[in-house]
């Protein structure tokens, strides 16, 4: 049977903090595996500079976006430790969570790094991502002005995942473990939404709103099946 092309018949809207300028674009995978690269950390996390440090760098790797796509969740259960970290949010806890209850992750902690839906602590030894074997097939999403029409040809419903990200944001740290330290992170996730697929189109209108300031943006698309957090198949970019 032929993969049927599924789209998604929604009309959602991410907060973008810049006028975008109608430029088209494409973001496309090739048919091998873009991995997702998940560092959950806290800025009321003294042991998290680190790895956004180390996460921050991956923006000179030559495989970003096509290899690999970092994504930073800033989790909220620290916040409570002295300082209100501005990019936590309860659900990226929450998505943390699941992980562990689905067996990706052993527990639950800051910096937790997780790569394509699988615990990996290679970051802090030098390692090399693991490599991915597996051809997915191409994921591929066309932003024209402001809106974002994403596609992909599978058989079974997944859900589909788009998240804003940000970069060279600086935050003064002034309570908490990292009081005194200024922080200027990367691949922050600003925005995230997730919905099942069905038949139709899928339409993403981005707004050009933001409470951040950021020196520049990012989309990052990826997709999943129901009940199963494991990436299947991932791509983005800048956003010009």
């Amino acid at each position: 049977m032929k993969n049927a092309i599924i789209t998604l018949n929604l009309i959602l809207s991410l907060t973008v903090g810049y006028v975008l300028t109608g430029q088209a674009q494409t973001f496309q995978s090739t048919s091998a595996n873009t991995q997702l690269l998940e560092l959950y950390s806290s800025q009321g996390c003294s042991s998290c500079p680190p790895a956004e440090r180390w996460i921050s760098r991956q923006i000179d790797n030559p495989g970003l976006w096509i290899d690999f796509i970092p994504l930073v969740f800033h989790v909220d259960y620290w916040d409570y430790l002295g300082w209100k970290d501005p990019f936590s949010k309860k659900q990226y806890s929450q998505r943390q969570r699941t992980y562990h209850y689905q067996g990706g992750v052993s527990s639950v902690y800051t910096p937790g790094m997780i790569a394509n839906g699988n615990e990996w602590r290679g970051w802090y030894r030098g390692k090399t991502l693991p490599e991915s074997l597996v051809k997915p097939g191409i994921l591929s999403a066309d932003l024209n002005d402001n809106n974002l029409h994403v596609h992909y040809k599978h058989k079974i419903p997944l859900n589909l995942n788009v998240a804003l990200l940000g970069f060279s944001i600086k935050t003064d740290v002034k309570h908490g473990e990292n009081s005194g330290e200024l922080f200027s992170e990367n691949f922050i996730v600003l925005n995230k939404i997730s919905k099942l697929s069905k038949n139709g189109t899928w339409d993403i209108e981005l707004e050009t709103t933001s409470n951040f300031v950021s020196q520049r943006y990012a989309l990052a698309i990826w997709i999943n099946a129901p009940g199963n957090l494991q990436p299947i198949q991932a791509t983005g970019g800048w956003l010009d």
